[in-house]
């Protein structure tokens, strides 16, 4: 059953989007579409709480990255904003639903060495694994004061799990911000309604391996404005 946050009580574009997600009948482009509305969306909760000041890293995964991270960045207000993107291949470990794993296989980041705030989405959290693992990672290289985890559904025990997963100095940074709660899981391990499936088959990017090799054109733009 599905349950509306705060965010998205009152908001019918939103639940509009979400089930356009949910639909399997929706088509790449429009399914595409719905995630920059969404990743739009979510920024507008986030800019209240930065300021035009701070420097911001905005991580998200190889396939939210042209859709729904890039509608989070064209909407947050600070301009500040260097970006981190990851291409994971997320695995079942002895076919445990339970434990999984999401090592990153590549990387695009830019310069966050000083960034104090981070911003992570996902367009769906789960098991959580690839937050965790991308989370890590940027703890690793940064020490941020803020920690934004955005996604447009979350699946009912992701927050407690993530939580646990960090040390109470760390978790106590999160904020998170989702417009959907799911609770229950098809026989195909899918979160109902979630986002009607993988997010990478229903963009037309292909199964896991393939979307891996897929180069967001948000990297290959923001790559191509370095300058030399």
């Amino acid at each position: 059953m599905r349950e509306y946050t705060i965010f998205a009580q009152q908001d019918e574009e939103i639940q509009a989007n979400l089930s356009l997600l949910a639909d399997k009948q929706t088509r790449a482009e429009i399914y595409a579409n719905a995630l920059s509305i969404l990743g739009r969306k979510l920024a507008l909760h986030i800019n209240p709480k930065i300021t035009s000041s701070e420097k911001i890293v905005l991580a998200c995964t190889s396939e939210d990255a042209d859709w729904l991270g890039k509608g989070i960045l064209q909407t947050l207000w600070n301009t500040n904003i260097n970006l981190a993107v990851f291409w994971n291949l997320r695995a079942k470990v002895d076919n445990d639903r339970e434990l999984t794993i999401a090592p990153i296989v590549k990387s695009y980041i830019e310069e966050i060495s000083n960034c104090k705030t981070l911003i992570i989405c996902k367009s769906i959290i789960y098991t959580s694994c690839v937050v965790r693992t991308n989370l890590m990672f940027l703890i690793n290289q940064i020490n941020p004061d803020k920690i934004f985890i955005v996604a447009p559904v979350m699946f009912k025990s992701a927050e407690n799990s993530l939580n646990k997963e960090f040390e109470s100095s760390i978790s106590k940074k999160f904020e998170y911000i989702y417009f959907a709660i799911d609770d229950e899981i098809s026989d195909e391990d899918e979160v109902i309604p979630g986002i009607g499936g993988n997010i990478y088959q229903r963009l037309g990017l292909g199964d896991i391996q393939i979307k891996n090799k897929y180069i967001p054109l948000l990297v290959k733009d923001r790559r191509n404005a370095i300058p030399v």
